[in-house]
């Protein structure tokens, strides 16, 4: 079980070969998040990671800033020797990846955002983030884990072993970086972006698809797919598609 060298320790999973793609998982969902996009080891070099407090990477009583988050990316693209990656984030995973790209543009490949948007401006999304963060402070973190598990893979085996992750992360940290992320809105610096962009969107996940405007309005070069009948899961429920977009375009793109 690899971790990176300095603390917070974060323990990440690499296999593969070629171009490297970096997933960027939600609040204590961890490595496990995309287990199937480790499908794609025969054509790109495949990191994923647990966010610092979340699932097996290292707990502390600090308190944290979403920069550290960003920083973390850059530590596990360090310590396997990587100067340049695709960057993939995942629901509030993405504010994780596009702040990546901004502050650390010459080490973004491209940028790719599943169930993307720049901040939790809508209702719904500041309600799913307010929850989270009740759950975090009362300490529920077995019932997340179990709520997560269960919305996200309907294979039993693969729901419990992310259950048992999730119940390894740490409450407190949980909850601040569903604050962080909650306060979080970079419209004003997305111009600083200046690699491809794909945005993948559940074509039923209808509260971020407004989202993509900011982006198309903001960035050169947006392209947007949509997965058939997914909703948010898109990574987890309908992995096949979403490995497919992820290789189509960066084939297109050259960036393979």
């Amino acid at each position: 079980m690899p971790f990176t060298k300095d603390t917070p320790a974060i323990h990440y999973q690499k296999t593969g070969r070629g171009t490297a793609i970096i997933f960027i998982a939600p609040p204590g969902m961890g490595h496990l998040t995309f287990r199937y996009q480790t499908l794609l080891e025969h054509s790109f070099t495949v990191i994923t990671f647990d966010n610092r407090g979340d699932c097996s990477s290292e707990h502390s009583d600090a308190k944290l800033t979403f920069s550290q988050y960003v920083d973390d990316v850059k530590r596990v693209l360090d310590e396997n020797g990587i100067s340049k990656a695709i960057v993939c984030g995942y629901s509030n995973g993405g504010l994780i990846a596009q702040q990546f790209a901004i502050s650390y543009p010459e080490h973004t490949l491209a940028l790719m955002l599943i169930g993307g948007y720049h901040s939790p401006q809508s209702l719904i999304l500041r309600t799913e983030y307010k929850i989270g963060i009740k759950i975090a402070r009362k300490g529920w973190i077995p019932l997340l884990a179990k709520g997560l598990a269960f919305n996200h893979f309907s294979d039993k085996k693969k729901a419990k072993e992310i259950e048992m992750e999730i119940n390894k992360t740490n409450a407190d940290m949980l909850a601040q970086q569903y604050q962080l992320g909650l306060n979080y809105d970079n419209e004003q610096h997305l111009h600083h972006i200046d690699v491809p962009l794909l945005i993948i969107y559940g074509a039923n996940d209808h509260y971020v698809h407004p989202y993509q405007n900011i982006f198309r309005n903001k960035l050169k070069d947006v392209e947007v797919a949509y997965v058939h009948r997914s909703k948010h899961q898109v990574p987890t429920k309908y992995f096949h598609e979403c490995n497919a977009i992820i290789y189509e375009w960066a084939k297109r793109k050259q960036l393979k």
